[in-house]
């Protein structure tokens, strides 16, 4: 029997960084993680490079056979959100024109329709996995750095992709607006 590993494609960045943990460390999920940029990634997922990705919410209408899967995402805490909503972004003046104040998610997890239900489970638990040892991830990710001060900016996001995030985003994409994905994403 032929075993076949998912591909899972991410941003390395900070905010990523405990996502990214617990895809490599967690041991159910038998998956090769592809990391690059932004762009990359959603040109990884159009080409079918990879099955699952964590795509910037402005590219997700662009993938036809795209699901979003989990329920984690890269968003930003109340405080975080209030700074982000007081820029001059045309991103961000789009989504205030459309959203106002709803929550902000930056990127979200897809999965093609295809793809295992058993894996976007342990998908599911790899993450969960990585958040709960948020400080451990920032150790390993960024030793040059102060894990604590590298932890403690973890919490200017927020990680849980509730039902409030997912109809702000639902209202943002059926107003049809076209901007270009943010390059960092955290």
């Amino acid at each position: 029997m032929m075993v076949i590993v998912p591909r899972i494609a991410a941003v390395s960045c900070l905010s990523t960084t405990p996502f990214i943990y617990g895809i490599r460390h967690e041991g159910n999920l038998r998956a090769e993680l592809l990391l690059s940029d932004p762009d990359t990634v959603i040109q990884d997922f159009l080409e079918h490079k990879a099955d699952i990705a964590l795509i910037p919410f402005t590219a997700v209408p662009l993938l036809a056979d795209a699901r979003t899967v989990t329920e984690y995402c890269v968003g930003g805490v109340a405080a975080e959100r209030e700074a982000l909503l007081a820029s001059d972004d045309p991103l961000v003046g789009n989504w205030k024109e459309q959203c106002g104040e709803l929550p902000f998610a930056f990127a979200v997890w897809v999965a093609r329709a295809d793809t295992d239900p058993d894996t976007i489970e342990a998908l599911q638990y790899a993450l969960t996995y990585g958040l709960e040892r948020g400080y451990e991830a920032m150790m390993e990710a960024s030793p040059e750095l102060d894990p604590l001060r590298a932890y403690e900016a973890l919490s200017g996001f927020d990680y849980i992709f509730d039902n409030e995030k997912n109809q702000a985003l639902q209202q943002f994409w059926d107003a049809g607006i076209k901007v270009a994905p943010r390059a960092n994403p955290g």
